[in-house]
C-alpha cells in the first residue's frame, strides 16, 4: 500500500517548525566565553544582550514538546517513505505507529495551553489539528486515506506548519 511519496525533502524541512534560526555557528557563540583578563579597576555593571525569542522558546516546555513533535513528524515521513519503496506489512505497521505517536503529542500540546506559544497562537492551533488530520488518515478503518488525500492533507498541515511562535 503506497503512501506519500517523496516525502524525503519534506521530513528535512519539518525541523523549522519552531522558527528558531539558530545556526551552528550561532550556537557554538552561545557557548563560548571570551578570555578575560584581572583588571585592578573596578567592573561596570552591565546589562545581559536580550535573549532570542526562539531560543527562550524551544527552551521552554512549549518548545521541547514541539522538538518531540518535530523528531516524530520526521520519523513518520521518513517511515512513509520506506514504505513507499518498500510496502511490506513490517513498514505498513511502522507509519501506522508513527501516526499514533504524532496524533497523541500533537492532542497533547492542543489540550494543554502551558505547552503552546504566545506567539501565533489560533495558527499554531491550525497546524496541530491539520497534523492530528493527517495522523487520522493513516490510521486503518472508515476514515482511511487514499495516497491523493492524504497528500492533500500533508501538504496543508506542511503550510500550515510555516509561522514563527517566539
Amino acid at each position: 500500500m503506497k503512501k506519500l511519496t517523496g516525502l524525503a525533502a519534506v521530513a528535512a524541512t519539518v525541523g523549522i517548525l519552531a522558527g528558531a534560526g539558530l545556526t551552528f555557528h550561532g550556537a557554538a557563540a552561545l557557548h563560548t566565553a571570551s578570555p578575560r583578563t584581572a583588571t585592578s579597576r573596578p567592573v561596570a555593571a552591565s546589562t545581559a544582550p536580550a535573549a532570542d525569542p526562539s531560543v527562550i522558546w524551544l527552551n521552554s516546555a512549549g518548545g521541547q514538546a514541539q522538538v518531540t513533535l518535530n523528531n516524530d513528524i520526521s520519523t513518520l515521513a521518513a517511515d512513509l517513505q520506506t514504505e513507499s519503496h518498500a510496502p511490506t506489512v513490517a513498514n505498513h505497521l511502522a507509519f501506522e505507529a508513527d501516526a499514533r505517536i504524532v496524533r497523541a503529542l500533537a492532542q497533547q500540546i492542543l489540550t494543554t495551553p502551558a505547552l503552546q506559544p504566545t506567539v501565533h497562537p489560533a495558527e499554531y492551533k491550525n497546524m496541530l489539528t491539520d497534523f492530528i488530520v493527517v495522523a487520522n488518515l493513516l490510521q486503518p478503518g472508515p476514515g482511511y486515506g487514499t495516497t491523493p488525500q492524504d497528500y492533500t492533507a500533508w501538504n496543508a498541515a506542511m503550510n500550515a506548519s510555516n509561522i514563527n511562535v517566539a
